[in-house]
């Protein structure tokens, strides 16, 4: 079984903004000059060979609490709007408990399934 500190390293990109502005072009389906093909030929170098973010085992445990203290706030968040959609008689749906508890509904969504909605 892996640590959850077992990784070292994410990846990041470096563009420059000739190669920034290629991206929007593309994105935006502009059409492309001979100058663009010799550009887009060295972006998916970058993309292919992205640069590792090296990180102290420090930097990783701090990262690891800052999530784990966002997700216990937001469920926190969740129970409490459910409390209060409870104790107010209403609809306890997944759009009513992101709105009541100011979280997506995308996060509602990711801890709580309609079948706990039901049994508590």
């Amino acid at each position: 079984m892996q640590d959850k500190y077992s990784y070292d390293y994410n990846y990041r990109l470096d563009l420059d903004a000739d190669l920034l502005c290629l991206l929007q072009k593309y994105i935006n389906n502009t059409k492309p000059t001979n100058d663009d093909f010799i550009l887009f030929n060295e972006m998916k170098e970058i993309v292919n060979n992205p640069k590792a973010i090296n990180r102290s085992i420090k930097k990783q445990i701090a990262i690891s609490k800052a999530t784990e203290a966002r997700t216990l706030k937001a469920k926190e968040k969740i129970q409490n709007a459910i409390n209060l959609l409870r104790l107010e008689n209403k609809k306890v749906t997944h759009y009513s408990i992101a709105k009541i508890a100011g979280v997506s509904f995308n996060t509602v969504k990711k801890y709580i399934t309609l079948d706990e909605i039901k049994q508590s």
